[in-house]
């Protein structure tokens, strides 16, 4: 999940249940279908030592596991700290209690990106049509990225991450950055620049196929014919249209239709920084942009209560275990995370894993020293 916070200043899990063929699968007749999309991200890494080395195959169909359960807890719990925030807002509106409920809020609304990303792998529920659904009215088009946009573009970031077809490459690639460039882009997050812009590019590219590249979410090429980008655009804007009016009716019957602004104010002020921090943890500063061995690519954080609150939830800072076993739920990375580290798995990788927190991240992203000629 991303949004446009690039690093230049100028701007199936496994499971035999029925796969389905909804329209969430078939975002265009160019895009992989989603058995195919699976079947490609399951196959164990071609890199040197790989999960064979470090974990047993039975171990594997293990953590593949989706816990029903846990999925459930996981999303109503996202939902309540949502709630939660508006509720405390709604008690005693003041600059403590906004603040605090935007941050809440924020790092919520990349938890429901999060979920996305999950439901998007067939991963956070045991049945297919669970993550379709769930994972794209209650995760997706709440924070305007829709299930059948989603799907295929983070298959793309799997398949070919951190090389010029990734559509996240440009978010990190110019990690790390000076002091004074991470200033300016904290200054652009926090007063709304980078929220308005990738608000615009969410809803006129990600959610329309317009080709550009606006945010990260921009489509770098065309791959569908009028009639269908047509239809794609409707569907997605159908989608949040009803959701949306569905969730601002909620307040309105409540009597405090105001309320309802405080979703979209964390999502263009507090928001940015999160996921723009979120980003860099995962990929940003590391030996390499495109590897075979993830561990060269993508890092994992250990994070706090707080960071997990906010820049770290639904367990995504366990990312180099995602994407050494991409279908693996998120609720099963701490495990695979102790049994990878037991076993070596990051010794002589010590880029992958950060033990500081996303204080130490921050500290990463902005050693960059400034260069004589500037």
């Amino acid at each position: 999940m991303s949004q446009n916070t690039s690093s230049s200043d100028h701007q199936n899990t496994g499971h035999t249940d029925e796969q389905s063929n909804g329209s969430f699968d078939q975002c265009s007749s160019t895009n992989p279908p989603i058995n195919q999309v699976d079947q490609s991200i399951e196959q164990p890494n071609d890199q040197p030592g790989n999960q064979q080395s470090y974990l047993a195959r039975e171990e594997v169909q293990a953590l593949r596991k989706a816990n029903d359960l846990k999925a459930v807890w996981g999303l109503v719990f996202n939902w309540l700290l949502v709630a939660a925030s508006f509720a405390l807002v709604g008690y005693d509106a003041n600059p403590i209690t906004i603040l605090v409920a935007m941050i809440i809020i924020s790092g919520r609304q990349l938890g429901f990106g999060i979920l996305l990303h999950d439901c998007s792998h067939r991963s956070w529920f045991s049945k297919s049509w669970m993550n379709d659904h769930l994972g794209h009215w209650l995760a997706g088009v709440p924070i305007l990225v829709p299930m059948r946009f989603y799907r295929p573009y983070h298959f793309i970031h799997h398949t070919k991450t951190g090389t010029e077809l990734d559509p996240d490459v440009d978010n990190i690639r110019n990690y790390p950055v000076t002091k004074a460039s991470m200033r300016r882009k904290v200054w652009r997050d926090f007063t709304g620049r980078s929220g308005l812009k990738a608000l615009y590019g969410v809803l006129f590219f990600a959610n329309t196929g317009r080709v550009g590249n606006t945010v990260s979410l921009g489509n770098k090429q065309n791959q569908r014919t009028a009639q269908e980008t047509r239809d794609f655009a409707f569907a997605n804007f159908r989608d949040i249209l009803i959701f949306h009016s569905a969730f601002f009716g909620i307040f309105w019957m409540i009597g405090e239709p105001m309320l309802y602004l405080l979703w979209w104010a964390s999502y263009i002020f507090t928001y940015p920084f999160i996921i723009r921090l979120r980003q860099v943890a995962e990929h940003g500063a590391m030996p390499k942009l495109s590897s075979k061995d993830v561990r060269e690519t993508t890092r994992t954080t250990l994070a706090s209560w707080w960071e997990r609150l906010t820049f770290a939830p639904n367990y995504v800072n366990y990312h180099c275990e995602h994407h050494y076993q991409p279908t693996v739920p998120g609720y099963n990375l701490p495990e695979m995370h102790r049994l990878l580290r037991q076993r070596g798995f990051y010794e002589d990788h010590s880029a992958a894993l950060v033990q500081g927190g996303y204080r130490e991240v921050f500290r990463l992203a902005s050693s960059q020293k400034r260069s004589r000629s500037k």
